[in-house]
């Protein structure tokens, strides 16, 4: 059984490998993506006992998935084949050192998700569900059903951390603000990006923006800052924690594993700053790669970038 439970939306990626498009003859590797889906990898590489709740369509990109899955360790013996919407794609275009994201996601299977998909047992038998923004943005459905996992999350005593993931492309800002204010209640652990923090309260500041998340209910917050690092704050505690010093070549997935750093070293036990600590080392390997999955670290990959950043900070 899953102890780390992912539930939001996959996709599978085409990442352009030079600059330019298809009118220049620019070359696209397939590779897969959706941030629930980096989640379920990112944890299961670090060793955590990851299962995965989604559903996709009956063709070869759905198959392919399912493969990635089988094959990284993630248990998705719960994730349903659609046999009438299709899996939902991504494009990573490149120009210069900006990177431009089109998706072909409208009905995908996973745009289809609704309460009644949450298998009885899986929420509420695992330690932790992690849950996103964007599975709330891509449905009215999909957005019941995060709610729906939340609360039985909650009613058993499950840990559960949230990630806003705020993209305006998929929904207006007001809507976004309102449902993530509203979600962010109802979780343990809200864990924006400092940028979606800014959208969601108003602050610049990273320390203004923490003292709001919390306000929202929240026990505890974490503010993702990249190269800055990132702040862990509760009503009690407040820490910075530093980044590595590397050369960033695609932020694709970063986040999402941190996100899942987070959950493993939480899961083992650990206090939250050094559960951000392994976070921000496992987002430091990833940032240094192409795509959203071929970066993640194995966890002895690192736990050594962990003890270097320890290094920087004694």
């Amino acid at each position: 059984m899953a102890e780390i439970v992912s539930f939001g939306e996959p996709l599978v990626e085409f990442n352009a490998e030079a600059v330019g498009g298809p009118r220049s003859g620019a070359l696209y590797s397939i590779g897969f993506g959706g941030d629930s889906s980096n989640f379920a990898i990112a944890t299961a590489r670090l060793d955590g006992r990851a299962g995965y709740l989604t559903r996709v369509g009956d063709d070869r990109f759905g198959r392919m998935l399912l493969d990635l899955w089988r094959d990284e360790g993630v248990d998705a013996s719960r994730v349903a084949t659609d046999p009438e919407h299709p899996t939902g794609l991504y494009f990573i275009v490149r120009d210069g050192s900006a990177a431009e994201f089109v998706y072909r996601r409208d009905g995908s299977a996973a745009a289809q998700l609704c309460p009644e998909h949450i298998p009885d047992g899986w929420v509420e038998r695992a330690r932790l569900l992690h849950v996103t923004g964007i599975t709330q943005a891509i449905g009215r459905s999909a957005c019941d059903a995060v709610f729906q996992a939340v609360e039985r999350a909650r009613a058993a005593d499950t840990i559960v951390t949230y990630d806003p993931n705020i993209r305006p492309k998929l929904w207006p800002l007001h809507e976004a603000r309102a449902v993530t204010r509203y979600t962010a209640a109802m979780c343990d652990v809200v864990m924006p990006n400092l940028e979606e923090g800014r959208l969601l309260t108003g602050r610049d500041d990273p320390y203004d923006i923490a003292m709001e998340l919390l306000e929202l209910g929240a026990p505890l917050a974490v503010l993702k800052m990249g190269s800055a690092g990132a702040v862990v704050a509760s009503a009690a505690d407040y820490t910075r924690v530093p980044a590595l010093d590397v050369r960033a070549v695609d932020p694709t997935g970063a986040g999402d594993t941190f996100n899942a750093a987070f959950a493993v070293a939480t899961v083992e036990g650990r206090s939250p700053a050094a559960a951000a600590l392994l976070g921000s080392a496992a987002a430091a390997h990833v940032v240094q790669g192409l795509g959203a999955v071929n970066s993640i670290p194995q966890r002895r990959v690192a736990d050594r970038l962990a003890g270097e950043l320890s290094l920087s900070i004694a």
